[in-house]
């Protein structure tokens, strides 16, 4: 009843952009998600309430990061979002220079992507890999614990979109992923989370034939063989093994 009554007050609070009315309904939605995704999805979806979502994506808006959060996580049942306008929007909100809003926009991009051909042609149209891969090559550099669970997050987003998808793959390859993700793999060797999402892109791009050259003209192989001394997992450095036995082949 709570989200029912959120989602009608977020519908009248949108026409009028009551901002205190909007934060509100938010945070209910966020709640109701949080306890139970699928139910909470299928409710949102069902009052039409997705559409009207890209008026509160307004770059400077404070509501911004709860309502990328809200699309991440009711991307997790679906593609709706796809129909209702959201990816351009949500692409346009990767050149914010506020991390919360670049965090739960690349949550968002990345949730679409998951296992939906529909949802990477839709990023892909918007040119949200590019700007992705931007943003990565940029803050590379950057060792801050916030910055990681930034990279981690676009390279999660990264990995997404271009999983099973050879000729995605390739485009990445020709934007230079692979030296920057390298380079991530040995400044932030410490960091779990994102040495992990390199290692799953790296597996998913050596298979590519044209991934070759751009591995052979890295220190991958140094930075393998270093990660994989310091693993005690056993599953950690069979993911490493699963990097290098392609590129050994070549």
């Amino acid at each position: 009843d709570n989200l029912s009554e959120a989602l009608k007050k977020l519908k009248l609070a949108s026409v009028d952009s009551a901002t205190d009315n909007v934060e509100g309904c938010l945070d209910c939605l966020l709640k109701a998600l949080a306890h139970n995704n699928a139910d909470a999805s299928e409710k949102i979806q069902e009052m039409g309430v997705l559409p009207l979502l890209p008026t509160l994506l307004a770059p400077q808006s404070s509501c911004t990061p709860k309502v990328a959060n809200i699309i991440a996580e009711v991307a997790k049942n679906g593609t709706h979002q796809i129909k209702a306008g959201l990816i351009p929007p949500l692409v346009q909100l990767l050149h914010s220079k506020d991390q919360e809003v670049l965090l739960q926009t690349g949550r968002a991009l990345g949730n679409i992507c998951y296992d939906s051909h529909e949802g990477r042609s839709a990023v892909d149209l918007a040119g949200g890999a590019q700007i992705v891969a931007g943003h990565i090559k940029s803050l590379s550099q950057n060792t801050d614990p916030d910055n990681g669970k930034l990279l981690t997050v676009f390279c999660g987003m990264l990995m997404n979109y271009s999983n099973d998808n050879d000729s995605l793959q390739a485009q990445l390859i020709n934007m230079g992923v692979i030296p920057n993700l390298v380079k991530l793999l040995g400044l932030h060797s410490d960091n779990t989370a994102l040495t992990e999402m390199c290692l799953i892109a790296f597996g998913n791009l050596a298979e590519l034939e044209s991934s070759k050259e751009q591995f052979a003209s890295t220190n991958i192989a140094e930075e393998l063989v270093r990660l994989f001394q310091r693993q005690a997992e056993h599953e950690k450095k069979e993911l490493i093994f699963e990097v290098l036995a392609p590129l050994a082949e070549n």
